[in-house]
């Protein structure tokens, strides 16, 4: 689907006053959640969908971080119009709540939050819950808050409840204007089969950028094809690959194999596309949104719910009386916020604080790829694609420090008025794949950095990028992309305790936990090599220390402070960064870090990182998966298999022996206010009705 313009909202839109905020809320849809079912004390919930519609003054100061939104339509007050999808949780009576607000910055369009905070189940359907168990254990609305999402990404299509935004074009001399940039296809794209034919964006989920024409000479296109974008051994520097013959794809759609269809949104591959492979494509586009307003969707939408009693047409704020505001973003919704912030949406226009604290989660040191010319939010960097991304570059940390290549002073929060509490949380997969060391440490990796008084970073130990609690462990894409079982360690016991801990910190000024993550001042973090990470020798386990390499880059003259237009599609190294790892305990598992009861009692060795089989790039990290690799149950079988990590029945002795060691890690937890006591009460029942040494 191609990109479509957004130009006469104010056709459809009741004029307004001309300064700029959220200007209507339409409430389109309203429903008790699961049949008036009471959450706790805040009694039952109701279900609000809708659109927000949005005006802004790109003449405002606090709106200049947009890119290119000088060149959006403006109406007859000046003000640039968009709008975007809304949802809503709230309490059906107000007073029950606790006066919070939990925003999510939903994550390509899709709501993800409820299953870390809230356990829901593999089967549960997250865009728009509906039964019992679509709510999970309900802890968010038991604590009383209204939960909220709005639309965000201009890059989402429509469909499975996907939130989408309606964003006008960046024209000049009245054309949509055009740009050549770079896409990849890898076997995130193909789902373990070989498609002859993917829409431009690789995925019906995501509106594509069209080609200026299906004439490859007039778009100046070119497919490129390499194993990997990853050398080895590691390092920022990406393969030059091969040029594929023209007369191998072209510009259409072909499900059925070439010559298919001509199509300026789809591109067709003679044989198809490998999963071994990574492909390259560079083309010049057409129909780029101002994708940076993308960032005032949250910032007026939160600022709308906390600040105002009404929209201009009279229609009452459906959330009034929020006193507090919390906001999560999770994976590429984490580097979102990393770059939200940094870049200064966190200000209204009024020069408010949007978010008092924001959970970004396993983002690693990344930032997102949003508010460019052509931006694309959904791709990310790991080892084997996509590291075309601008993701890295400086500032990397919270805290304000000197550019050690150009002398300029920056950091991520800059801005004490306004800057909120921040709570970074990583799993182990983070370090690997985001190079979430760099967070905390000097880009030659020799000195550990100070964070911010008001910045909190735990590494969830020993856990993978984003699991569901009850999933089952596979193999990756197609249950064959990965050497070993994925791990399905669930950090959401943890997560809850600390937004408890975090919510204190706001309300009262009680300082949450200590930062719990890997340092080099205590050994725990370390390069990447076996030896250095105290990885065991496990019979059937490969290792080989690869991880996402990293550097400072040269994106082009126009790109500068991660937003712009990047003339150099595949960027110049400036210099090279140094990624550390977690180090491990004799099991494999990580030392440092909030250790769960699954990690302090182990039944399996838990990493972060997996291997990719041959038919997948033999070697390459197994994008997003960690690895679960079972302990032997006892001193025999272990000793047969030549395994040096200790069995259960070493460990544990028995049965008893086991849930007595998972009892004693939750209640260590708790006294650390690192786990409340109702999960300590599940996991003991969980660890009693395991299968362990039974």
């Amino acid at each position: 689907m191609a990109w479509t313009a957004c130009l006469a909202l104010s056709l459809i839109i009741p004029a307004f006053p001309a300064d700029a905020r959220l200007v209507r809320l339409e409430i389109t849809a309203a429903e008790p959640v699961v049949g008036g079912k009471p959450f706790g004390p805040a009694g039952p919930y109701e279900k609000l969908r809708g659109f927000a519609y949005f005006e802004v003054d790109p003449d405002d100061p606090r709106n200049a971080q947009v890119f290119d939104l000088d060149k959006a339509q403006t109406n007859a007050d000046g003000n640039v119009e968009f709008s975007a999808e809304m949802y809503i949780l709230k309490p059906v009576e107000m007073a029950r709540g606790n006066g919070g607000l939990f925003f999510e910055v939903n994550n390509r369009g899709n709501k993800i939050s409820l299953v870390l905070m809230q356990d829901t189940p593999p089967a549960a359907n997250g865009n728009d819950p509906a039964t019992a168990d679509d709510f999970g254990n309900g802890f968010l609305m038991r604590q009383g808050y209204v939960i909220a999402w709005v639309g965000w990404g201009p890059d989402i299509a429509p469909g499975n409840n996907r939130l989408t935004v309606q964003f006008p074009i960046a024209m000049e001399a009245g054309q949509p204007i055009t740009e050549r940039i770079l896409t990849e296809y890898s076997d995130r794209n193909f789902g373990g089969g070989t498609p002859f034919t993917l829409p431009l964006s690789g995925s019906a989920a995501f509106r594509s950028y069209a080609a200026v024409s299906t004439d490859k000479g007039l778009a100046e296109a070119e497919l490129r094809v390499r194993p990997s974008d990853s050398p080895r051994p590691s390092a920022p520097d990406i393969p030059a690959g091969i040029l594929v013959p023209d007369d191998q794809w072209s510009f259409a759609s072909c499900p059925d194999g070439p010559p298919g269809t001509p199509s300026a949104t789809d591109i067709c591959l003679a044989g198809g596309f490998q999963n071994d492979s990574v492909y390259e494509l560079r083309y010049r586009a057409t129909g780029s949104p101002v994708m940076g307003l993308g960032y005032v969707t949250s910032r007026d939408f939160v600022s709308f719910l906390r600040n105002s009693s009404q929209d201009d047409v009279g229609s009452p704020n459906p959330a009034g009386g929020i006193a507090t505001v919390h906001c999560q973003g999770i994976s590429s919704s984490g580097m979102y916020y990393r770059d939200y912030l940094y870049q200064g949406f966190n200000e209204d226009e009024e020069g408010r604080r949007v978010c008092d604290s924001v959970n970004i989660h396993i983002p690693g040191v990344q930032k997102l790829f949003l508010n460019y010319r052509f931006a694309q939010p959904n791709p990310f960097t790991v080892q084997h694609r996509e590291r075309y991304v601008p993701d890295t570059n400086f500032p990397r940390t919270y805290g304000i420090r000197v550019d050690p290549l150009s002398g300029a002073t920056d950091g991520i929060l800059k801005r004490p008025a306004t800057d909120p509490k921040i709570w970074h949380t990583d799993s182990s997969t983070e370090y690997w794949q985001f190079r979430s060391s760099l967070v905390d440490t000097d880009e030659d990796g020799v000195t550990d950095l100070q964070q911010p008084a008001e910045v909190r970073k735990y590494l969830y130990s020993s856990t993978q990028h984003f699991p569901r609690k009850g999933a089952v462990p596979t193999f990756g894409t197609g249950n064959r992309q990965c050497q070993q079982l994925n791990n399905p360690t669930h950090a959401g016991a943890i997560a809850r305790a600390l937004l408890v801990a975090v919510d204190q910190w706001v309300r009262f000024g009680v300082e949450p936990p200590a930062s719990r993550a890997p340092r080099l001042d205590n050994g725990t973090l370390v390069p990447t090599d076996q030896g250095s990470v105290g990885f065991p020798d496990v019979p059937g386990v490969a290792y080989n220390g690869l991880y996402n390499g990293s550097g400072e880059r040269d994106f082009g003259p126009r790109v500068s402070g991660n937003r712009g237009v990047i003339d150099n599609l595949i960027p110049i190294v400036l210099s090279e960064h140094r990624v550390l790892v977690p180090a491990v305990d004799a099991l494999g598992n990580d030392v440092a870090g909030i250790r769960v009861p699954a990690v302090e009692a182990p039944v399996a060795t838990l990493t972060g990182w997996n291997l990719r089989r041959p038919e997948f790039t033999d070697g390459d990290l197994c994008d997003l998966n960690g690895s679960l690799i079972p302990l032997h149950d006892t001193l025999a079988e272990r000793l047969a298999a030549g395994d040096p990590r200790p069995s259960l029945e070493e460990l544990y002795g028995n049965h008893g022996g086991y849930v007595e060691a998972v009892g004693q890690a939750a209640r260590a937890l708790q006294a650390e206010r690192l786990m409340l006591q109702e999960d300590v009460a599940r996991i003991i029942r969980e660890a009693a009705r395991s299968q362990v040494l039974k």
